[in-house]
């Protein structure tokens, strides 16, 4: 498990030694992924992390709906003296998510992002607003295309309006008082992704498999806030453009430890710093 701003601190780095070799297939030149190999990844990141992203977003909304300001630290000010001091969850829940909403900041809340999906969470409640949890069967349902820019890259993938997700997500809960709670959240999707990524005037044309197991909790200590993640998952993507094919698997098995397969070609293990330096792309589990 990673703090975020951990994480980010880790991403920043660019003095890093990269590790070459391991998980299978052939071994990749100390060099890095050559100009071809490079392009394909970044198509098939941008698209698979399209998922990655969305689940993302469902699961704060999901979170939110229960414990209104439970999550006020990813998106904005952490010192919201009433976030989750009410905890209501329900069996059936139904909200809607727009990527260009604004965060309690007043700044963009998904800045790499656009369009609008419906989120339905249906499961069974046990416990009281002290201690519980709830396990839901989620649905994802784009109510318009959904746009995701690669930062680094500038890669866009596009899901097209009417496509969809489903998943499941656990929350428990424990509160104390106001001061003193805690929400953790469990997710995991094994969904089929088609998408469109364009990037430097070339359209490819994404498509395959993302798994992915996310791991979320929120606290609040003495009133003091906290947020703590962890993810792995598997992305399998064939990326098409032209008489160009590739297909490349994507395995992180912890947050610092990324293998990037390329048509047959092992790299890695990797840091997210050092994808972010051989690749140039933002890696999104």
């Amino acid at each position: 498990m990673a703090t975020k701003n951990g994480w980010l601190a880790a991403v920043l780095v660019v003095g890093m030694a990269v590790g070459c070799g391991e998980g299978g297939g052939k071994a990749a030149p100390a060099a890095g992924p050559n100009p071809t190999q490079k392009a394909a990844s970044q198509a098939a990141n941008t698209g698979s992390s399209s998922v990655a992203q969305t689940q993302d977003a469902a699961n704060d909304a999901i979170v939110e709906s229960g414990a209104p300001g439970s999550t006020s630290a990813k998106t904005g000010s952490a010192k919201s003296s009433t976030a989750g001091t009410t905890i209501n969850y329900q069996g059936s829940v139904t909200v809607t998510v727009d990527l260009d909403m604004l965060n309690s900041s007043g700044q963009d809340a998904f800045p790499n992002a656009s369009g609008r999906f419906t989120v339905t969470a249906n499961g069974t409640v046990t416990g009281d607003a002290m201690v519980g949890q709830v396990t839901y069967d989620v649905h994802v349902s784009w109510d318009t295309a959904g746009v995701f820019t690669d930062p680094v890259c500038n890669a866009s993938a596009t899901i097209a309006a009417g496509s969809n997700w489903n998943y499941s997500l656990a929350i428990q809960w424990a509160k104390t008082d106001d001061l003193n709670w805690s929400i953790s959240a469990t997710a995991d999707v094994a969904g089929a992704l088609d998408a469109t990524v364009t990037h430097n005037l070339k359209t490819w044309t994404v498509t395959g498999t993302v798994t992915r197991h996310a791991s979320l909790s929120f606290s609040r200590t003495a009133g003091n806030y906290a947020f703590t993640f962890g993810i792995n998952g598997q992305h399998v993507i064939v990326a098409t453009s032209g008489l160009e094919i590739h297909t490349v698997i994507s395995t992180m098995s912890a947050l610092d430890h990324i293998i990037i397969e390329i048509d047959g070609i092992a790299f890695g293990p990797y840091t997210l710093a050092q994808i972010w330096w051989w690749f140039a792309f933002n890696w999104k589990c």
